[in-house]
């Protein structure tokens, strides 16, 4: 797995200024609550990234870790860290390959479409094996993935541009044979002067259907499926443009 986000790990929390994380945090420990396994302590947030939200449900009181493969988000979310009272273990790895003992945890996270930057099906049916297997029984699986139908209807041919105080940011996607490949265009302002320093980088996600997720899900083991609408309790439908999950 290559690693551009570590391109632009620094200014990622700048151009992101608009993520709402307070409501985020608050729509995973609603979904929590739904989950059998009483009480849920123990969370592992996959591709934990600068830490936004990791820090979030540590204030609600959970044992949090964090694991990213980006060295550079993990660096942002350490100097974060350094500056709270808060203990969060960050782990450098793959979430294709989670370095961690059965049973281990409570409860897995995984936001922000982290996931569909797994391009390959099969290995997203090994990966959720995986996150079943550090899993407890009855543990929660909560996780989001843009849908194959937003890729292709609301991603296709997409040019966005987005400034903050100190960024300017250009996004292109294109949407080829089931992949959109997301070309990012960052200007980044030095000395908050009127030169700016342009960075370069490419994303690709891969779409899934809920009809694909679930199967995938009850291959890894999981027996109860939920999807919903993001940021609701309604029912994730083939168009909706991001879906939320709860296996367990």
């Amino acid at each position: 797995m290559n690693d551009p986000f570590s391109l632009i790990a620094e200014y990622y929390d700048e151009v992101m200024e608009k993520v709402d994380y307070e409501e985020w945090a608050r729509y995973v420990k609603t979904l929590l609550s739904m989950a059998p396994l009483k009480p849920i302590r123990r969370i592992l947030d996959l591709a934990s990234g600068t830490g936004n939200l990791s820090i979030r449900l540590k204030n609600y009181g959970y044992e949090v870790f964090g694991l990213d493969y980006s060295l550079g988000m993990l660096k942002v979310a350490k100097k974060k860290l350094s500056d709270k009272p808060l203990a969060i273990p960050l782990v450098s790895a793959d979430f294709r390959h989670i370095p961690f003992k059965p049973s281990l945890f409570d409860a897995v996270i995984s936001t922000f479409d982290s996931l569909n930057n797994i391009l390959d099906p099969a290995e997203m049916i090994d990966t959720f094996k995986q996150i079943r297997g550090v899993l407890r029984n009855g543990g929660p699986f909560i996780f989001d993935l843009n849908t194959s139908w937003s890729f292709k209807t609301e991603w296709y041919n997409l040019t966005r541009v987005e400034e903050t105080a100190n960024t300017i940011s250009i996004w292109k996607s294109r949407y080829i044979n089931g992949i959109v490949y997301l070309y990012f265009t960052l200007f980044v302002r030095i000395d908050k002067g009127d030169l700016y320093r342009k960075i370069n980088t490419v994303f690709r996600e891969r779409g899934y259907s809920p009809d694909e997720v679930k199967k995938y899900l009850k291959q890894a083991g999981f027996s109860k499926v939920h999807c919903y609408d993001h940021f609701t309790l309604s029912p994730g439908r083939t168009k909706s443009s991001r879906v939320t999950y709860l296996a367990y």
